[in-house]
């Protein structure tokens, strides 16, 4: 709505009035005064002294109007200080922000793509030195430093690297463990350019790596094929993660598929749409979202290979360029 991008702000929207009031303390006055200007938003930057000040600060907004909250950002401490300090009611509601941020405008695909192409650099510069004999947490930090180098304002969230049985683990935080050259190696990483960002997963599988990886590898591979050739404008994302779990089932490993197959990418890491088994929603041109089926086996490992898809008007275009068989000088 304003495009402040601080770590610390209350937006309250009058609808009436057609008026936005930014609240912000001191820190942060003059970075969202120039970037409210420059998006051209109509916001009133209000300016709290401390932020206890907040529900005063709401109440005299707001007036005798309804309050219209969105129960999943506000804590419980919150809604109290604000029942205690306004003297009208306060209405829950899911907002729809969520759903007005899943079609991006050609600044925004721009920003994305470029946060992707960062990401895609990254990588080759890492792998070229091979990974093997450096640690988790040594891998981690160069690529993090290279797209920080590269124009990245930041990573778009904890940069991935799980080495061997490690990467079993989904999520799993670089540790001290030594990459051997045996070792199957997941990287899941991202940069993040003016807000925007990028998600890029792909999966290091050596020639000595156990078969079961192997096999594992072939398959993700098979499948997250099927689900970035299913994607396109008016498809519903159900059936894209139906097809991925179709290939998983052929094989007779849909039980190691522990996540849903994607999800869109934008201001934040995770946005509507989700491509699970779940939900349903209809893609649209202007959509950036991820394909990311992964197989999981504790003690022996895991492969997940990501791509970033922006939705087109005929189809699709893949905004990650690294190859799929991520190659490593051992």
């Amino acid at each position: 709505m304003t495009t402040f991008s601080g770590s610390t702000a209350t937006a309250v929207v009058d609808a009436c009035r057609r008026q936005i009031h930014l609240l912000v303390d001191g820190r942060y006055v003059t970075q969202a005064k120039e970037q409210c200007a420059a998006a051209g938003a109509p916001v009133n930057v209000c300016v709290l002294q401390q932020p206890s000040d907040k529900p005063d600060a709401i109440r005299k907004i707001v007036g005798a109007g309804d309050i219209v909250l969105d129960p999943r950002d506000i804590t419980v401490a919150e809604h109290q200080q604000l029942n205690d300090t306004v003297t009208t009611r306060l209405r829950p509601l899911n907002h729809p922000f969520g759903t007005l941020r899943r079609k991006k405008d050609e600044a925004e695909i721009a920003r994305i793509a470029r946060s992707a192409l960062i990401a895609d650099a990254a990588l080759r510069e890492v792998c070229a030195d091979g990974l093997a004999g450096k640690s988790e947490r040594e891998v981690r930090n160069r690529l993090d430093a290279h797209m920080l180098s590269s124009g990245a304002d930041r990573t778009s969230f904890d940069t991935i690297v799980a080495g061997g049985p490690n990467s079993a683990m989904p999520h799993h935080r670089p540790a001290d463990r030594v990459i051997e050259a045996s070792d199957v190696v997941i990287i899941d990483m991202g940069a993040e350019v003016d807000g925007y960002r990028s998600d890029m997963t792909r999966t290091y599988v050596p020639a000595t790596a156990s078969s079961e990886i192997r096999l594992f590898a072939d398959v993700v591979r098979e499948a997250q094929a099927l689900g970035v050739a299913s994607m396109g404008p008016s498809v519903d994302t159900y059936e894209v993660d139906a097809k991925v779990r179709a290939v998983f089932r052929a094989h007779g490993v849909e039980e190691h598929f522990l996540h849903g197959s994607g999800h869109g990418v934008g201001l934040v890491i995770h946005e509507e749409p989700l491509i699970n088994r779940r939900q349903h929603a209809i893609l649209e041109s202007g959509e950036v979202v991820t394909m990311e089926p992964g197989l999981y086996r504790v003690g022996v490992g895991g492969v997940r290979i990501e791509d970033l898809v922006l939705i087109t008007a005929d189809g699709r275009e893949v905004l990650t360029h690294s190859p799929k068989e991520l190659s490593c000088p051992q």
